[in-house]
């Protein structure tokens, strides 16, 4: 699953991956609106705490203000200003605000103020605002103002947004840029979405990652409607792991009622297979405990154990004490090697003690031999 996350200042792109899906618990984008002065005349204020009182809904004249900023010779007093009536001059003049930011000397602060301003000319013209970045950035700064837009031209216009950025060249932030509208767009027109996955050739080999996208976002409005249709695609294109990552993105809102959906309304096979061990990984963020409960109630052999492992091996991040613990006195189901490494390791990482003890009190078996093959990396290793 692979989360797009973005900050209001740096706008870092922050992708989580884990079992080749799209993401999970995607989260709304931070937007950083400044505050606008009342009056309709371009005034520079006395203090910041007296600018934030003022009224949000005030008009300028982009041509007195842009006359006010340049006879300001102080930087910081300029940005301020620029600042001060960023709103209320973004939605009178987008392009001529973002220009005369352009045209400011280069620094961190100027990066920000247009950050903000092509946020808010997003939400007013989601493509005019992609055509100003393209034509204006570059790099960086380029590739993660074009994920921000992708968001809310999706909310405006998903089919329109879609086709412009898979004009682009290929990139990996281009492609996250186009996981976020189809994540954005099916969750408002989910069907609208799947059809131009399947009828636009431009798509490609990005096929199964966006509709992995497209189904995490319809499992946020409808998850009924969409892991039905999950299910579907994903037994016809035979990638279980789909429906796996569209379960786990209900899981992320609503883990009981997802979990019991699984048990009542598939029957054992590759779907529920990939499934179970998704929502133990989200169980043991959420409720290790009730994970535990929860694998009392899957099948004997290699459902519950495949479970049982990704349950260990997550909850072992957070609480490595307690999964080795559990790792150590449950007997329903044999965990992996790979998943008794990874709590023996994240023990020894957080408490070396503890561990040499937790292992010493070991019995013998496939579980005390996967940990004595565990040694603390040397001094300056990862």
């Amino acid at each position: 699953m692979k989360p797009l996350a973005l900050t209001a200042g740096a706008f870092a792109i922050a992708i989580i991956c884990g079992g080749g899906g799209y993401l999970i618990g995607k989260r709304e984008s931070a937007r950083s609106t400044p505050s606008i002065p009342a009056e309709t005349t371009v005034s520079r204020p006395v203090n910041s705490s007296e600018a934030a009182k003022r009224s949000s809904a005030a008009s300028v004249d982009p041509k007195a203000l842009i006359d006010a900023l340049n006879q300001e010779s102080n930087p910081l007093r300029r940005f301020n200003l620029a600042l001060q009536n960023l709103e209320a001059w973004v939605g009178k003049d987008s392009k001529g605000a973002l220009d005369w930011l352009a045209g400011q000397p280069a620094s961190e602060r100027r990066n920000d103020v247009i950050r903000m301003a092509l946020n808010q000319f997003a939400g007013i013209d989601a493509k005019a605002a992609a055509d100003w970045a393209m034509k204006n950035q570059s790099g960086v700064d380029l590739n993660n103002s074009l994920i921000a837009i992708a968001e809310d031209w999706a909310g405006q216009n998903g089919r329109e947004a879609a086709a412009w950025f898979l004009t682009l060249p290929t990139t990996l932030e281009r492609d996250a840029a186009v996981e976020n509208i189809f994540f954005s767009w099916a969750s408002n027109e989910p069907a609208a979405a799947l059809e131009f996955l399947t009828n636009e050739p431009a798509i490609g080999e990005l096929a199964p990652t966006l509709r992995r996208a497209a189904l995490a976002g319809w499992v946020k409005s409808d998850p009924l409607a969409a892991v039905a249709a999950s299910l579907n695609l994903s037994r016809a294109n035979q990638d279980p792991g789909q429906f796996a990552n569209t379960l786990a993105n209900w899981a992320t809102v609503n883990l009981e009622g997802s979990s019991q959906w699984l048990l009542t309304n598939l029957p054992t096979g590759s779907e529920r297979l990939a499934a179970t061990s998704e929502l133990a990984v989200i169980f043991a963020q959420q409720s290790p405990e009730a994970g535990v409960a929860w694998l009392a109630k899957l099948e004997p052999g290699t459902e519950r154990a495949a479970a049982a492992s990704s349950l260990a091996a997550a909850w072992s991040r957070s609480g490595p004490l307690e999964a080795a613990k559990w790792a150590a006195s449950q007997t329903h189901s044999e965990l992996s090697a790979e998943s008794v490494s990874d709590i023996g390791y994240n023990l020894l990482m957080k408490d070396p003690a503890a561990f040499e003890s937790w292992k010493s009190a070991l019995p013998a078996g496939p579980l005390k031999e996967n940990i004595d093959r565990l040694k603390a990396p040397a001094v300056g290793e990862d």
